[in-house]
């Protein structure tokens, strides 16, 4: 073994004991020594027991510890979704202040990229088999095609006449943004049309819409050879590119068949590099989908398919996970607190204790959300998991106190008194090493060491100090007595 061996000059630095500290303990009770009490222990049992057995002080800790929980009630109120992307460095990290300038501090100009907003024909609900974005965060699933698209005469003519809703809608003027004093709408059912009335590309014709007199629906006998020669000339919007590579995104050619059709338009509001508030992008999203019920009606029916709208910059998807946060947290800590509640009463079968301890978790939840929202978090990733997982760690001082006042015998304040000097000093210690312990986390450049770190130590005092004060002042204040079976 290690401690038998030797180091140099034959020093030896272990040594066994002999008899060791628990043989000693067990023949001191054998031979009716009287038990040793370290100085902590007595300070719970003789200080802090007669202390929360005052009337008058447990008046003064009732009136502290309800003042707190108002105004952590008040700030919990408060929390928000957050509106900006999850940070992994610190905010005073030189990178991340640099990344933070690069995308706030500079004001937006007409030149600058905003969300494209599709409206697609021939798309069904996507596959997510295999989506892993925290593996691969550009794969979001495989593309599945409605078998009843079809792109006739009649799709084209319905699809133009949504491109027009869409261009002088008045109720969409806030929504869509202008380039040039126009609403910034691709179509290209506009340019295809133009296309194939003059034989060529005619970026003439196509801005004065002189071919819309004309028959320009492509029949579907030549729409594959039609389409095949368009998409490799110059887009009218943009000369730099093929009209294959403009329309990428609403032209679905993969050579021999048109497998969806689309319209996008330009966000007012949606940023590729920015986030915002859930309520405010619920308005833009609310009123897209509202557009998209109404062109189920016309072209959805006329070119078999239903209406999907989407932003591939997924800030529909972020504005749903907002919701999320919210209400996985809530109903990951509500989740959590009713099993405490029955732990607490499976391991007493009491009711009013494993009540009393339901409370003070609640408290301390309460205390701790309150308390994060001063510090300025906003309700991300990283605090909804924190504050879903918060009852589990509350519950470890109150249950330890519930238990050694659930086997202490005598009257409800000799329970109390044998409770501190029970278990006193062992919850004492459990707090102390794990405050101790979240110390250094505070000071962690990836910001979920360093929330982490203040979530664990608030939690872990909040805890102590409702379990101490609160749980054993209610337990003092109504006196239910134990031999009341299941009460």
């Amino acid at each position: 073994r290690f401690e038998a061996k030797n180091g140099c000059c034959n020093c030896s630095f272990w040594s066994r004991s002999d008899p060791n500290p628990t043989q000693i303990a067990q023949a001191k009770r054998e031979n009716g020594d009287p038990k040793e009490v370290d100085r902590i222990s007595l300070f719970f049992e003789e200080k802090i027991g007669p202390f929360i057995l005052n009337t008058r002080n447990r008046l003064i800790v009732f009136i502290v510890l309800f003042a707190w929980i108002v105004v952590a009630c008040i700030y919990t109120a408060k929390l928000e979704p957050t509106t900006s992307a999850e940070q992994f460095l610190d905010e005073n990290h030189p990178l991340q202040v640099g990344v933070t300038i690069l995308n706030n501090e500079f004001p937006k100009t007409q030149e600058d990229l905003t969300s494209q907003i599709n409206f697609v024909w021939g798309l069904e609900e996507i596959s997510r088999d295999g989506v892993n974005q925290l593996l691969d965060p550009k794969f979001v699933g495989n593309a599945n095609f409605g078998e009843e698209f079809t792109f006739d005469e009649t799709c084209q003519a319905a699809i133009l006449n949504a491109c027009d809703v869409l261009k002088t809608d008045p109720d969409l003027e806030e929504f869509i943004l202008r380039e040039n004093g126009l609403r910034a709408v691709d179509c290209f059912v506009e340019q295809l049309g133009s296309y194939n009335v003059n034989d060529g590309t005619d970026c003439i014709a196509f801005a004065t819409g002189s071919w819309r007199n004309e028959e320009w629906e492509v029949s579907p006998e030549d729409l594959s050879a039609t389409i095949g020669a368009f998409i490799s000339q110059p887009s009218c919007k943009d000369p730099s590119k093929s009209e294959k590579r403009y329309f990428k995104e609403s032209l679905g050619w993969d050579g021999s068949e048109l497998k969806f059709a689309g319209i996008s338009v330009q966000s007012s509001l949606l940023d590729p590099n920015g986030v915002l508030a859930e309520d405010v992008v619920r308005v833009h999203y609310d009123k897209f989908i509202g557009v998209a019920k109404e062109f189920d009606t016309t072209v959805g029916q006329a070119c078999g398919t239903e209406t999907t709208m989407t932003d591939l910059d997924q800030k529909f998807v972020f504005m749903n996970n907002q919701r999320i946060y919210r209400t996985s947290a809530v109903t990951g800590s509500m989740v959590g607190v009713a099993f405490a509640f029955v732990v607490v009463f499976i391991s007493t079968l009491k009711l009013h204790l494993a009540l009393f301890a339901t409370l003070c978790i609640l408290a301390v939840l309460l205390g701790v959300i309150g308390s994060v929202t001063m510090l300025g978090w906003t309700l991300g990733t990283i605090e909804a998991i924190l504050i879903s997982i918060l009852a589990g760690f509350s519950v470890d001082y109150v249950i330890h106190l519930a238990h050694a006042y659930h086997h202490a015998e005598g009257d409800v304040d000799s329970r109390v008194i044998a409770a501190y000097g029970d278990m006193g000093i062992s919850v004492f210690s459990g707090m102390l090493t794990s405050v101790v312990a979240s110390i250094p986390l505070f000071f962690c450049t990836l910001t979920f060491f360093a929330k982490f770190g203040t979530f664990l130590c608030l939690t872990i005092v909040l805890s102590w100090i409702f379990a101490n004060f609160g749980f054993m002042s209610l337990l003092a204040q109504f006196k239910v007595s134990m031999d009341k079976k299941w009460l």
